[in-house]
């Protein structure tokens, strides 16, 4: 059974591919130039519309030189570009596979309805 949640990781991962960005959704799966689709969060607005929200840390390569922030801000602007519904980003970090990754971690705005 899908659930609201669900498709709205598949409403992003789907723009994703469109857009030819490499994307996971597994931490262990995860590798520099990659986004990792996190678990969405949500508010319940009325019983039927949720505001679901699904962040995207786009990854690139320890140690995060110009080459690595380059690759990084091109990403983000790819997707800022596309359809998906990009609310706010920040630089950050993320430990995946025992590596410390550069990211820049975007939030994604999903409308839904159950």
């Amino acid at each position: 059974m899908a659930s609201f949640l669900s498709d709205a990781v598949t409403v992003v991962t789907t723009a994703l591919t469109a857009i030819n960005v490499p994307w996971a959704h597994e931490p262990g799966a995860v590798r520099p130039k990659v986004v990792m689709v996190e678990l969405p969060t949500f508010t319940q607005i009325a019983r039927a519309v949720d505001d679901v929200t699904v962040t995207l840390k786009v990854c690139g390569s320890p140690p995060g030189n110009a080459q690595t922030n380059r690759w990084i801000l091109d990403t983000v602007e790819t997707i800022c570009a596309s359809p998906i519904a990009v609310v706010g980003g920040r630089p950050s970090t993320a430990d995946y596979g025992n590596q410390q990754l550069p990211t820049y971690d975007l939030e994604v705005k999903v409308g839904t309805n159950r």
